[in-house]
């Protein structure tokens, strides 16, 4: 970027003071100084020509000022009209209702939130633009199946295949134990495959409903025959035209690969998922397809890229003829869309859901089963909306751009940064999984546990001496027990959507957090609470046993009986909300001290449920009776409810912390005693 300014501010005419007023390392010009410009300074008719002619003829918007902040990244700003105009325009366009934050301050004339468009600048390959830090790109197909998108795509897995040293080679593996055949032109056709070896693609799709073609029972045989290519609905149908532009034989898709009536099949295949995608030759991500029936080869979003993309012809600096192009530019990435046009986080929990997905461009990346989708294939192409995008453990790329994409973020579960994620990663990141996972999206709350299998599969394999319950993993107890429900604020849009309730039938112990449909967030391990490290200190809870058997034949997937057998200071206390927010609710705690006399505490009630939350602000005049144990420094404890009489076994309703402030005596306040959750 600063190069960027350097060349504009060195080359363009000495005797425009406003292509010198450069501070901070950007540029801003107001639309006034703009225009003035125009005639003595090259630079100054490069921006205005960047410029929409629409938005410049809008009645309803007046030009601000233009401002570049980053590498051929150009803003334009716009002043609504009227406050009417500009709530108007923010409804049907979505604009921020904050304005833009770049720059050092928004002109004080303006009286309404602005409008900002953002656009790219860019020159060909082999064509010189004579602004040297305006970078080359490429222009997007208006397919995807266009010869040169499919020629670029085989560059990128021709380069992984001889060129990548850290990926994972992959010109054959045991197939899964089902396929569909896509070669020889002939119609597909479902094949067992019974340990054969082959190249294989996997595709990652959103079902959006009902999907027309499935594997039953009765039409196993009639697909082994023959699947008529029309037969297929437009997703695989695209999917099936990439595997055979590749030359790929064979291709994986859940829906036609997996016995879709039988429940031992899905168990079974369930608890080979890592094998799946770990083994493919890549994977097809259909990020801009609805449904099944959608497809994602042809979109209007690469139509209207290319409609928008304009040529704009133009001077150098030393008056020479150049040719560059203008297009909108695209913000957001999304599991693969990476590189100039990624700016943020992919987990924005200000946006709504509709516009994550309007600016993300996926309808992948808010579902449950594709987060292990995304983790586990050695590489991947995205077909985003707007382009294709390719990852894999060395490099990710992008349709738009020449140049590979440096690490845009630095969090060790990112799929943005090119690199393998190994068993280790997903060992050793587990709670940053389950946290990226529960905020994701499942059709049936009871695959809380089956759409993590393959992670769990892939996680074991480094650690197989460590038992797996639940969701979680015998080595990290007790401390894990203590997870959160996380609970949006309502202005997020989603509070609606992430409400938490317990599972019916129930597929998860109360202490797994797989036994809840919620938000699930590790919030003790955060920088609040020192990252955790009060894990490391002597708990107050002490694990016993154990007893959790998978209900089916897949061991990551659902569980039933599960009991958790421990010993700790079991304390009856009465419990009063005394305030509230989005997820943590001010409390104080009375205890009766095994000598009669009271004791108090206060701090944080985290209930599992809207049920418990509910109860809890009925009895805010008279309190709630329950029972907390200890689990680390005599302040974070698990809340249980009795639900035997007669014998100490409990079901968790919450997680609780007492200030530290607060002197709690836990062999004052109750006994040590074993007793089992539930």
């Amino acid at each position: 970027m600063k190069r960027f300014l350097r060349s504009l501010r060195n080359e363009a005419n000495s005797d425009c003071q406003y292509c010198r007023e450069l501070h901070d390392g950007q540029l801003r010009i107001s639309a006034t100084e703009l225009i003035q410009g125009l005639l003595c300074c090259p630079a100054c008719q490069l921006l205005y020509q960047s410029i929409s002619p629409s938005d410049l003829s809008d009645p309803r918007i007046v030009l601000a000022h233009v401002r570049l902040s980053g590498d051929s990244q150009v803003s334009h700003t716009f002043d609504p009209k009227s406050e009417a105009m500009s709530r108007q325009l923010r409804a049907e366009e979505g604009f921020s209702k904050g304005g833009w934050f770049a720059g050092p301050s928004y002109p004080p004339a303006a009286t309404y939130s602005p409008v900002e468009r953002t656009v790219e600048l860019f020159s060909l390959e082999g064509h010189t633009s004579h602004w040297l830090n305006i970078g080359t790109s490429r222009h997007i197909s208006t397919a995807a199946d266009a010869p040169e998108c499919l020629d670029l795509i085989r560059t990128w897995v021709s380069d992984c295949d001889r060129k990548h040293r850290g990926c994972k080679k992959t010109s054959s593996a045991i197939l899964p134990d089902r396929v569909i055949f896509v070669g020889s032109g002939a119609d597909p056709h479902l094949v067992e495959s019974q340990g054969t070896l082959g190249k294989y693609i996997a595709l990652s799709h959103r079902w959006g409903g009902e999907v027309p073609l499935q594997l039953k029972k009765h039409t196993a045989n009639d697909f082994k025959r023959g699947i008529p290519f029309s037969q297929f609905p437009k997703t695989f149908q695209d999917a099936i035209t990439i595997c055979r532009a590749l030359a790929v034989e064979y291709i994986w898709i859940d829906s036609i690969c997996i016995i879709q009536d039988s429940k031992e099949d899905w168990e079974i295949q369930g608890s080979k998922m890592d094998q799946v995608y770990a083994n493919c030759f890549l994977t097809i991500a259909a990020d801009a397809a609805e449904n099944s029936h959608a497809g994602f080869i042809r979109t209007s979003e690469r139509q209207d890229l290319r409609t928008k993309t304009r040529k704009l012809v133009c001077y150098g600096p030393k008056g020479e003829k150049s040719e560059i192009f203008v297009r909108p530019w695209r913000e957001f990435g999304s599991l693969g869309g990476f590189g100039r046009h990624y700016f943020e986080s992919l987990e924005r929990e200000d946006l709504k859901p509709p516009q994550r997905l309007t600016d993300q461009g996926s309808y992948l990346l808010r579902r449950g089963w594709v987060l292990q989708e995304t983790f586990l294939p050695p590489r991947a192409l995205h077909f985003l909306p707007g382009e294709v995008t390719w990852r894999c453990a060395s490099v990710s790329r992008c349709e738009c751009q020449l140049r590979p994409h440096g690490s845009v973020v630095h969090e060790p579960l990112d799929r943005e940064r090119p690199r393998e994620i190994s068993s280790d990663d997903l060992k050793e990141y587990w709670k940053e999984v389950i946290e990226q996972y529960t905020r994701r999206q499942l059709t049936f709350p009871s695959d809380r546990l089956a759409a993590l299998a393959g992670c769990a599969s892939r996680a074991h394999s480094s650690s197989p001496d460590v038992d797996y319950y639940a969701g979680l993993w015998s080595d990290a107890l007790p401390s894990t027990l203590l997870w959160v429900v996380d609970r949006p604020p309502v202005n997020s849009g989603g509070h609606g959507d992430c409400d938490s309730h317990r599972i019916e039938p129930s597929i998860a112990p109360t202490w797994s957090w797989a036994s809840v449909t919620g938000y699930v967030d590790f919030l003790f391990w955060k920088r609040n609470f020192d990252r955790g490290s009060w894990a490391k200190s002597a708990p107050d809870l002490t694990v016993v046993h154990i007893h959790c058997p998978p209900l089916g034949q897949n061991k990551y997937g659902s569980v039933g009986d599960a009991k958790l057998t421990a010993e700790g200071y079991l304390c009856k206390v009465r419990v009063w909300l005394t305030g509230g927010s989005k997820w943590h609710f001010p409390f104080k705690m009375e205890a009766q001290n095994l000598d009669g006399t009271l004791s108090k505490a206060s701090g944080f009630f985290y209930p599992d449920t809207e049920e418990v939350l509910a109860s809890l602000q009925k009895e805010r005049e008279s309190g709630m009776s329950m029972m907390v144990v200890s689990v680390y420094e005599s302040r974070l404890f698990l809340v249980l409810r009795q639900i035997e009489e007669s014998q100490l076994v409990f079901e968790r309703i919450g997680v609780c912390h007492c200030h530290v402030s607060d002197e709690v005596v836990l062999s004052e306040w109750g006994r040590r005693e074993r007793f089992t959750i539930v």
